[in-house]
């Protein structure tokens, strides 16, 4: 077989690029003000990276009398996902994290606001093509904030704040845009 030519490659759709996404946080805790869907919502526009969620096939292996295969086994989610932001100085990113925190946990007393069923949301990224246009989306359900790393404050550099959020996800699912 020939290895491909100029002229399969020119043949080929346009490539997907790493930039062209969209982050729609859909649904959150009551308590939490912010949610939407358009690409100009606040987290979005202020989401500088995002994590893929991936599934993972855990296959089994079937070792009879030296003859080795393997089997389909549970599909196990990786359930992390990680935003990292540029953090403006109205606090956005920080304000979102801080309400859902405060509906976890309540700082003196350690009080849950709300049922863990009720804590949880439900995240979309969207991978874009050229045009802007949904190509494949990824929907996030029972996602619960975990971490938050505002990271280190110093004298000597002159970038922007980058919180990073960390949730747990209980599954997604995935395919073309509609």
């Amino acid at each position: 077989m020939a290895r491909p030519s100029i002229d399969n490659i020119r043949a080929l759709p346009d490539v997907t690029q790493l930039f062209r996404w969209n982050l729609i946080v859909a649904n959150v805790p009551s308590g939490v003000t912010i949610s939407g869907t358009s690409p100009t919502d606040p987290l979005n526009i202020r989401c500088e990276t995002t994590t893929i969620p991936k599934a993972t096939n855990s296959a089994f292996e079937v070792n009879i009398r030296g003859h080795k295969v393997f089997q389909n086994g549970i599909l196990t989610y990786d359930n992390s996902y990680t935003l990292t932001f540029v953090e403006t100085v109205d606090n956005t990113v920080h304000t979102f994290f801080k309400q859902w925190r405060d509906l976890i946990w309540q700082p003196h007393t350690g009080v849950a606001q709300l049922p863990t069923n009720q804590l949880k949301g439900q995240f979309i990224l969207q991978r874009l093509d050229n045009q802007d246009n949904p190509i494949w989306v990824y929907n996030m359900y029972g996602v619960l904030l975990q971490d938050y790393d505002i990271g280190t404050l110093d004298n000597v550099s002159s970038d922007s704040i980058k919180p990073t959020l960390t949730f747990h996800y209980d599954l997604f699912d995935d395919g073309p845009a509609s």
